[in-house]
């Protein structure tokens, strides 16, 4: 059985002796705390010593155990003399710690406890931490044993450890408790005297006001009440209340501190209360407590009150600035003014407060000059700008974007050298970062560093995202290597969060590199910088590089992190299912979760490696893994999609023997691998048994269906069922419309295409780049040329713009009937659209021609529009079936264009794209998209024409090969043959064979 926390129960020690399996020091350890917890205490020490015997020799675990014995035989020195076996008291100290900590929890007489601290002080040379002091102080003060607390005392600080408020309100509380409250007060008075900095808690100033109220010093009683007032407000009010009782009268000075801390907490209500306590006693308010009400109002809000209050009191520069403060944040300009009025009409002289908080509120209500100006003069009115204000004037400039200024006004920042702050320094580089002036931005950061302040996390954060979108990974390295003079620990942040930064961008190379450096420089590479790296490194397929790295990982955090044991049981699975199981199993089964185990299935279905997902699937349950539906869902799908549709089926029926029934989604993949085999009759059944079942087909049922009909040209079926999903209230999308669209399309019936378009503005739709591809393609193919450009031209003046497979239609069907130029503007309009110039980018990609829009629309410049319709037409097929042998062979033509003279003066392929306004929703290409069956290519019939133009399509059609494939070639031999043209459409026949030979 496992343990709670995840781990096997370890076997009897007798157990393992049988077995001859080695007996180890944890072992031991283990047994010697199991009898401890049952106070066996003798078995402890005699375990030990048979430990030592047979040669297993002590952790100090072992020692700690053996003397926590000895001190339940009440023996503290014989347990002193003990751990010391476990090394110098240096070495030892959190041992030595536990010991007196257990001494104080479990045992009443405090005699054990100080008995274990002379002789681990005296005699061995212990060095207890301050904490452990505490707990024997406060076992001392509750038992009121202050004499030898005050012993203890001394010995702590002979130790050289602080004296914090908990130890002195601890020992005053204790005098308290015995009452001998002035010893309690004489304790004080020689902390305050002898430990410079000490800082009194709230617990400590109210043991010493309870003395000093007794004895009548209220002069001493309202110091502390104002230094209890920044620590607690209840306490400091019931201690005013006791004085009053015993007869001491309290001045103006100790309400003001009360009002203002109840201002500082938002209590007005008792402010105000308190401010009319003091009017019935005849004690006059100042201007101390005026100003706490006027600020606590405007922090509030209620800035219009506090205006009114300060109408009827000599303001000064705190009360104008506390009022400006107030509009400031209420973004209240006509209050602003109305204060920089009275202040300038009041005579009062400036303060760098007053200035700093007038500088800021004419930057906020737009009076920038102003603002400038009366930073400009402080020098003038004899005041030196503070780091606030050089915050506030720089950080204020950057906001306005002028950044020149702010960096001249840095500059005089920087010759003072007594400011210590990261502050401005931070705005400063933000706003560089924020303008691309990422050099300068460098420049601010490295000269905080030779001011020896430490930036926030945000700014080199900042700074590398700013390198990584100006230079790429290039940049954050080049960052890197200049961020080399850093401290050592700032440095290592540094690196550890570029190596992770990089990693998430899937910049793995850059993030090795970064790795490679601290281990270089023996900086600690973080866990999280590991599996950051692990996780690029699989995502872009490079899990030879992991092996090395992992060994590195294992011997510096070793295995204990779940989602490292979940990263390494992916990429595991992805090389064996055997050694992931093995690993899982070695781990503890407990400690895979099943969205690790779904994770690792749909990493092997995205590799396209079903077979290995569908047998890790077996194993995993065999294994006695949880398998849930959304791991089913996915294996199934993955082997209707590639072709392995009876162990789809099987896996189907397994399910159910398992007791888990298939969901819509499922049912759903195995429709559409039977649809892909041309199963219909099968897939029809599932749909009635769909029907039947409590399990109601959804959106994508039907358009898999639909999509199935029209490819087949059951047109008049898949519009009946697009009828019967409508009817049961399931809404069509355009995505669906665009199944029969481009049906009919296909099938020459674009009039029944345009009428069912035409109901998109009844059920709100719009159609998509899809819709309009496949309607001028329906136009082209029935050789209706005139028809697809006026079609065209409507929805550009709409801002529509076609998909890739529209634009060709149009662009070779006009090129075909001799009207080049238009053809060429059609190419320019087709090289704009970014959805299209993306998608021709993404295959000159894969045969690495650089800027393929660029070179096509340098070619089609030139008037090389044969070649650019070509290679365009080979984009096309090359999207839909990669694996074509023809498919090389016109793309080595790129290469050509990218060593001609005349490329050398083509146009940057930016201007296109830049260019670009209109919006494609659907995919680039028919086919591509999903619930699309039926992959068209670029289609022929642009070849067809009217019968005016019949000479000089032939001659083209027998000269041009576009593509020698039959699909391009038959809508064209069908128009021939449907004109009863049979002698051209024999001579087309005999071309496409010559030009496929």
């Amino acid at each position: 059985m496992p343990l709670a926390g995840g781990k096997p129960r370890p076997l009897p020690l007798p157990s393992l002796i049988k077995l001859g399996s080695i007996v180890t020091p944890r072992h031991v350890d283990i047994f010697m705390a199991a009898f401890l917890r049952r106070r066996r205490h003798r078995l402890v020490g005699a375990l030990a010593s048979q430990a030592l015997a047979n040669s297993v020799y002590p952790t100090a675990r072992t020692h700690l155990l053996t003397a926590s014995a000895l001190l339940a035989l009440s023996r503290p020195r014989d347990a002193a003399q003990r751990l010391v076996l476990a090394g110098p008291a240096s070495a030892a100290r959190h041992l030595w710690d536990a010991l007196l900590r257990r001494a104080c929890a479990e045992h009443s007489d405090a005699r054990h406890a100080l008995e274990l601290l002379s002789a681990g002080v005296q005699e061995h040379g212990a060095v207890f931490s301050r904490s452990t002091f505490c707990v024997l102080l406060s076992m001392l003060c509750t038992c009121g044993d202050m004499e030898t607390a005050l012993k203890v005392f001394d010995v702590m600080v002979a130790s050289g450890h602080q004296v914090d408020d908990r130890v002195c309100s601890m020992i005053i509380s204790g005098f308290s408790k015995v009452e001998k409250a002035e010893a309690g007060l004489e304790f004080y008075r020689r902390v305050r005297r002898e430990f410079n900095g000490f800082e009194p808690g709230l617990i400590t100033l109210t043991a010493v006001v309870n003395v000093l109220g007794r004895e009548g010093r209220t002069s001493e009683v309202a110091e502390l009440v104002m230094e209890m007032e920044r620590k607690g407000l209840e306490d400091s009010f019931s201690i005013v209340r006791k004085l009053e009782q015993t007869g001491v009268v309290v001045d103006e000075y100790v309400y003001a501190i009360l009002v203002d801390n109840l201002c500082k907490k938002g209590y007005l209500d008792r402010a105000f209360s308190l401010l009319e306590e003091m009017d019935n006693k005849g004690i006059k308010a100042g201007i101390v407590t005026y100003n706490a009400i006027i600020n606590g109002l405007c922090k509030v809000g209620y800035t219009e009150k506090a205006v009114e209050i300060s109408e009827g009191i000599a303001a000064d520069n705190f009360t104008y600035s506390t009022l400006l403060h107030g509009y400031i944040k209420g973004e209240d300009a006509t209050g602003v003014m109305a204060i920089k009025g009275r202040l300038e009409s009041s005579g009062i002289v400036f303060d760098v407060v007053t200035c700093n908080v007038l500088i800021k509120a004419l930057f906020m209500i737009k009076k920038v000059d102003d603002a400038c100006s009366l930073f400009l003069r402080m020098p003038e009115m004899r005041l030196r700008p503070d780091i606030v204000t050089y915050h506030t004037v720089i950080d204020m400039m950057c906001k306005l974007g002028e950044i020149d200024r702010a960096l001249q006004w840095f500059d005089d920042y920087k010759k003072d050298i007594s400011f210590s702050s990261t502050i401005v320094h931070n705005c400063l580089i933000r706003a560089l970062c924020n303008g691309g002036k990422v050099n300068m931005a460098d420049q601010i950061f490295f000269d905080l560093m030779q001011r020896n302040l430490r930036p926030d996390s945000c700014t080199y954060k900042k700074l590398i995202h700013t390198h990584f979108k100006e230079g790429s990974e290039q940049g954050v390295l080049n960052f890197i290597l200049k961020a080399d003079e850093l401290e050592f620990d700032l440095f290592s942040y540094v690196c550890n969060y570029a190596s992770t930064f990089l990693s998430t961008r899937d910049c793995y190379q850059g993030a090795l590199e970064v790795y490679k450096l601290l281990r270089m420089k023996s900086f600690t590479v973080t866990s999280k910088t590991y599996y950051r790296l692990f996780k690029c490194l699989l995502r872009n397929g490079h899990e030879h590089i992991i092996q090395p790295l992992l060994s590195e990982f294992l011997k510096i955090h070793g295995l204990h992190e779940p989602r490292m044991i979940n990263m390494l049981f992916c990429y595991l699975s992805k090389n064996s299912v055997g050694e992931a199981i093995g690993f899982s199993n070695c781990m503890d089964t407990g400690t895979i979760p099943v969205s690790v185990l779904r994770g690792a299935i749909y990493a092997l279905k995205k590799e396209g490696k079903m077979l290995e997902a569908c047998k890790f699937l077996k194993e995993a349950e065999r294994s006695g893994f949880s398998v849930d539906l959304a791991m089913y869902s996915i294996v199934v799908d993955g082997l209707c999609k590639g072709g392995y549709l009876e162990k789809a089926l099987d896996l189907c029926e397994s399910m159910k023997r398992e007791g888990i029934h298939p969901n819509i989604i499922i049912h759903n993949s195995v429709l559409n691998g039977l649809c892909q085999q041309g199963c219909l009759t099968e897939a029809f059944r599932l749909f009635d048994y769909l029907e039947s079942s409590k399990v109601l087909p959804t959106l994508i049922t039907y358009s898999i269906l639909i999509a199935a009909l029209c490819r087949e040209g059951f047109l008049d079926d898949a519009y009946e069922l697009f009828q019967k999903m409508s009817n049961k209230g399931i809404k069509p999308t355009t995505r669906v419309y665009n199944l029969l669209i481009s049906g009919y399309c296909n099938y020459g019936l674009t009039d029944k295409a345009l009428e069912l378009m035409s109901h998109f503005e009844e059920i709100f739709l719009l159609p998509d780049a899809f819709t309009l591809g496949a309607i001028i393609n329906g136009h082209c193919l029935k050789g209706d040329i005139e028809s697809a450009l006026s079609f065209f031209n409507e929805y550009c003046h709409k801002e529509m713009v076609p998909d890739f497979v529209g634009f060709m239609s149009l662009v070779k069907g006009l090129y075909a009937k001799g009207r080049v130029e238009e053809s060429r503007s059609i190419l320019r309009e087709m090289f704009q659209c970014k959805e299209v110039a993306e998608f021709i980018n993404s295959v000159g990609d894969e045969i690495q021609a650089e800027s393929l829009v660029g070179l096509l629309f340098s070619a089609c410049e030139q008037g090389r529009v044969d070649e650019v319709v070509t290679i365009l037409n080979e984009v096309g097929i090359r999207s839909v079936s990669s694996s074509d042998s023809n498919s090389c062979n016109t793309l080595t033509q790129l290469k050509e264009l990218e060593t001609t003279e005349v490329c050398g003066q083509r146009m940057d392929s930016g201007q296109f794209l830049c260019s670009a306004t209109c919006d494609v929703s659907s995919s680039c290409l028919h086919g591509i998209s999903e619930g699309t069956v039926q992959p068209m290519t670029d289609g022929a019939g642009n070849l067809c024409t009217s019968s005016d133009d019949t000479d000089i399509y032939y001659g083209n059609l027998l000269q041009k090969s576009f593509y020698h494939d039959f699909d391009t070639y038959y809508p064209a031999i069908a128009s021939l043959c449907s004109k009863g043209e049979l002698l051209k459409a024999n001579n087309v026949i005999e071309a496409m064979i010559q030009n496929s030979s």
